[in-house]
């Protein structure tokens, strides 16, 4: 049974390399090599696109009359081999020629590569397909690019089904993107590319790298054919293939496929080795300076490298799900692309000339990728420590830049009006939310966590790279500072002078309000705000001086207040509350940040119906505060048009019971998507609170 299947893995491959050979290898070698040109008439570049659309639709027909043949024929295999021996492609009728055609060395079949470059066991097939599409990536016609990149897609889907295969043609892929990088170099460094894949991946991938079909010397010999088959080699080259790999893995999400686990892993291997530096192009294992006599063409060529970082940002960031955020048996295979970010955001940030809108763009990859490898990182608090870095290095503009300078009263502006226009950046503004969500979380992480993320920490040295006592120290005191100078550059300078500490609240939640995926993870992190106090109070004395602001904000963003303020925000109206519950994207958040915040209701009641003992608590640092920053006037008192503390806890008190009696009629006519019992028996718990503060 082995046997036969190798054997039609062998055929299908034999068919496909006499198709793409035939039909597009002439437009590669139509003339000496020195006299080729990527520059292609009108009327040529037609003739290529007709002939690449017949090649796709040969692939995608044979596909659909296999898949037809196996359903209608339990012994498809014997109707497939039958079928090829009738196939005028090949010209042997016998079986001893069949072999002879898919084992590429006999005379009905070639694959066209060069005598000294035939590999055995097929694999001179799949180099010979692959060199070809990959060489008609130099013509400058992106038609064409676009074209030959989905014959490379059709390919993969076609030899899915052939894992060994499969995984063999998207290695060579990789290598077709190594060599392109490092086509300016005289000798070029097979081992970097030579598809040596980290033990998490599967036993076939395994096997793939430990065999001789996928060895150093293989792999050198195709890059050696593929430069021989590529006019001039441009950067470009390797957007368009980044982007079909980044299609092959969206097709193997649609599709559920075994095989993603294998390309992420894969490809997360040859991600590494690409190594890079602001100024520099992509190499495979070298440097190679951009830097030209001609300003124009260091111009062109730098473009060129922001649209390859771009391509490469768009697949790293489809490696990594929003799903696999809470995956730890992932963990492993992620934390390794922990070493790309710092040189993605180094080049990109540095990036002048580019349209606002690609920066924008690239700017929300970069912090989406952060968002979800951030779990991954955090058994090593040094990586944590690095994120944070960062952000302060290259988003301090969206750190720091006041979170009230777009709120205004929108009421009085139509939708659409150009003076809305100017009070709102919608893009800046979901910039912003990202950056302060992912510093928050470190900040709060190091400050609060224990000694579990401690044991791979890096990071028992100072900025001057003196020791320090322990990881301890070090990591929670970078927390706090980070926090406490952040707090006091963002919101006690430029806001508390003329707002409450409510203001701050309230503003920080209007940031939030327009993105609900965002809001929820954000208020569940906030609740971890009152450990920030009690980490600065098991310090030393000699530091909490100069942690002000952290523990400001720690008071300030008291999670029994911020949930007062998130219900008066929404106007106290429950059915906003049972939207956000039922919501598909947010629901499970929603959920979990109410039971807690009803769980600290139940626990800090008194502090629930009096706001005052709120007020009380800031008011206490602020004097000290006050006597550490002279001339600086902090002002906390309510606003005057502010309802009354009992105001507050009537409202809210309608609010939350509304919210009950309309989940327990959804859930008695099971409209409600999930058991909302754990939800309804905290409500009951705040309900009979409420009765025993009236009776008293």
């Amino acid at each position: 049974m082995a046997q036969r299947r190798r054997w039609r893995e062998r055929q299908h491959l034999a068919r496909l390399c006499d198709l793409v050979a035939d039909s597009l290898l002439p437009y590669l070698e139509p003339e000496p090599p020195g006299t080729r040109q990527p520059e292609l008439l009108r009327e040529e570049e037609r003739c290529v696109l007709l002939t690449l659309a017949r090649v796709n639709k040969a692939i995608r027909g044979w596909d659909e009359e296999e898949e037809e043949e196996e359903v209608d024929d339990g012994d498809a295999s014997d109707e497939f081999s039958t079928k090829l021996l009738r196939d005028d492609t090949y010209l042997s009728v016998s079986s001893s020629c069949l072999l002879e055609i898919v084992s590429c060395s006999g005379e009905a079949h070639s694959c066209s590569l060069p005598p000294d470059h035939h590999f055995d066991d097929g694999f001179s097939c799949l180099a010979n397909i692959t060199s070809i599409l990959v060489g008609l990536h130099h013509f400058c016609s992106d038609y064409i690019k676009h074209s030959a990149g989905n014959i490379l897609m059709a390919i993969s889907n076609s030899l899915m089904k052939f894992e060994a295969v499969w995984i063999q043609f998207v290695e060579l892929v990789w290598a077709a993107i190594h060599t392109v990088s490092a086509h300016n170099h005289s000798t070029i460094d097979a081992s970097n590319c030579s598809g040596k894949v980290s033990t998490c991946c599967s036993s076939a991938v395994e096997s793939i790298s430990q065999s001789t079909m996928t060895s150093i010397t293989s792999i050198t010999v195709f890059m050696a054919v593929l430069k021989l088959r590529c006019v001039s080699i441009s950067r470009l080259i390797m957007t368009s293939l980044f982007r079909v790999l980044h299609t092959i893995l969206k097709f193997l999400k649609l599709s559920d496929s075994e095989l993603k686990d294998d390309f992420i892993c894969l490809s997360i291997h040859h991600i590494q080795k690409l190594r890079w530096h602001p100024g520099n192009q992509l190499i495979a294992g070298k440097v190679v300076s951009l830097v030209k006599d001609d300003r124009l063409s260091f111009s062109r060529d730098y473009a060129q490298f922001g649209f390859v970082s771009g391509s490469l940002l768009q697949l790293v960031c489809s490696l990594v799900e929003q799903s696999d955020m809470e995956d730890t048996g992932r963990r492993d295979i992620f934390v390794k692309l922990v070493d790309v970010i710092p040189r993605l955001v180094t080049f990109l940030q540095e990036q002048q000339d580019i349209p606002k809108g690609l920066s924008q763009y690239y700017k929300h990859k970069i912090l989406m990728l952060m968002m979800r490898l951030k779990p991954h990182m955090q058994q090593n608090c040094s990586h944590i420590i690095c994120l944070l870095k960062l952000l302060r290095d290259h988003f301090q503009n969206l750190l720091h830049e006041p979170m009230s300078r777009h709120i205004s009263k929108l009421e009085n502006c139509l939708e659409g009006s150009p003076f809305l226009g100017e009070i709102q950046d919608k893009s800046t503004r979901h910039l912003q939310r990202q950056a302060m969500y992912l510093f928050l979380s470190c900040c709060i992480f190091l400050a609060c966590s224990g000694n579990d993320s401690r044991q791979k920490c890096s990071s028992k040295k100072d900025e001057f790279g003196h020791e320090v006592q322990g990881c301890i120290d070090h990591c929670n005191y970078f927390g706090l500072a980070e926090i406490s100078d952040w707090f006091q550059r963002c919101c006690l300078d430029k806001i508390l002078d003329s707002k409450s500490s409510t203001g701050i609240v309230l503003c920080f939640l209007q940031l939030y309000i327009e993105e609900d995926d965002i809001l929820f993870i954000i208020l569940l992190q906030l609740l971890d705000a009152p450990l920030i106090s009690l980490a600065i109070d098991n310090m030393e004395s000699k530091c909490t001086s100069e942690l002000i602001g952290a523990k400001l904000f720690s008071i300030i963003f008291d999670p029994v207040h911020t949930f007062h303020v998130l219900l008066s925000l929404l106007r106290y109206d429950h059915l906003v509350l049972v939207d956000y519950l039922i919501s598909k994207d947010v629901g499970v958040h929603c959920a979990q940040y109410l039971l807690r915040c009803l769980r600290l209701v139940s626990q800090c009641w008194n502090a629930f119906i009096d706001d005052s003992v709120y007020e009380a608590q800031i008011q206490k640092l602020t004097y000290k505060r006050q006597r550490t920053l002279k001339n600086t006037k902090l002002g906390f008192s309510r606003d005057k048009g502010s309802n009354s503390e009992k105001e507050l806890f009537l409202s809210a008190k309608v609010c939350l019971l509304s919210l009950k009696r309309t989940l327990e009629d959804l859930h008695q006519k099971d409209l409600f998507p999930y058991n909302p019992k754990p939800l309804l028996k905290s409500l009951a718990r705040f309900e009979e609170l409420c009765e025993q503060c009236c009776n008293n």
